[in-house]
């Protein structure tokens, strides 16, 4: 039997199996011929190389590369040592490895574990054998690749308001606390829809829906590349500016304000960090104050101009 023996069916190209780019390394050219035949006829994108040093240029220059199938026994430097100095030279490469080699005893395989490869194939393996040993590392990395995405899918919803599509509460204090904790100035600037209550009351909370999602777009769309706005909750929004002064804070906050177009107004309370023991929660507690003393005396500004106060 051996490398050779092989039926058609194993093979050849499975459509159903995930396709991946694999580094094929050994010093036995007439074998890395008929191995990189065997893996191109089963499907896979192969990349050959003779030795350790070629193996670490062909990964710096081709990312895409995930799988490599390494000899153990060359010249200069053999399979373990060459993945060793991969990972040592780059430990975010993502390469799923595993070693091919004529010695076949438990003492060779457990030095390759033990040095952070991921399996063994014996060359005295079918080529069958082989190509199964890869499809099953490909489904993996697949795996892998797909649980990374969803984790991350996840982690965005966990930060994203559902409604307006923007930072949620958790987002802003993640955010604020990592800006504090390098020392970098910040002002914050917490909004609030002017009436908002009797919006929902009168027309309903879809239409109320539609303007808390009016107003996230706009804030979005008007601020700078670093600052942060999100829904802070009902209908407040909260702005982080770091590296921003207080006076360079009030004049966006009221840029902000005279530039949404919408059938509400907003009243906004604005602080800035004096201290680097001050939290966001500090911010907000001085954003609210100040957010309803401007409340308080609109409505006393209104109430004059009307003759109701005297």
């Amino acid at each position: 039997m051996g490398f050779l023996s092989r039926r058609k069916s194993d093979l050849e190209s499975d459509a159903n199996a995930p396709r991946l780019k694999v580094l094929i390394v050994d010093d036995d050219a007439a074998y890395l011929k008929l191995l990189q035949a065997v893996l191109i006829r089963a499907g896979f994108d192969v990349v050959a190389v003779e030795d350790g040093p070629a193996a670490l240029e062909a990964l710096r220059t081709d990312r895409e590369i995930r799988l490599t199938l390494i000899d153990l026994a060359m010249p200069r430097m053999d399979g373990i040592e060459t993945v060793q100095r991969i990972f040592s030279d780059d430990a975010q490469q993502q390469l799923y490895t595993i070693l091919h080699s004529s010695f076949d005893e438990v003492d060779t395989r457990l030095r390759a574990l033990e040095a952070g490869l991921d399996d063994f194939i014996p060359k005295s393996a079918t080529s069958s054998e082989i190509v199964a040993k890869l499809r099953t590392a490909a489904r993996r990395l697949e795996i892998e690749r797909r649980l990374h995405v969803e984790n991350r899918e996840l982690q965005t919803l966990a930060l994203t308001d559902e409604l307006t599509g923007i930072p949620n509460r958790r987002a802003l204090f993640s955010a604020a606390t990592e800006i504090l904790a390098r020392g970098r100035t910040l002002s914050v600037v917490l909004f609030d829809l002017d009436h908002f209550k009797e919006i929902n009351d009168r027309f309903g909370h879809l239409e109320g829906d539609r303007i808390l999602t009016e107003v996230a777009k706009m804030l979005k769309s008007n601020t700078r590349v670093d600052d942060v706005i999100g829904r802070y909750g009902g209908d407040e929004f909260l702005l982080l500016l770091p590296d921003t002064a207080n006076k360079e804070a009030r004049a966006i906050a009221q840029r902000l304000r005279r530039t949404a177009n919408l059938p509400v107004k907003m009243s906004c309370g604005i602080a800035t960090a004096s201290s680097p023991r001050e939290t966001l929660r500090d911010l907000i507690t001085a954003c609210d104050e100040r957010l309803y003393r401007n409340k308080h005396a609109r409505k006393m500004e209104v109430g004059v101009a009307s003759g109701q106060l005297t």
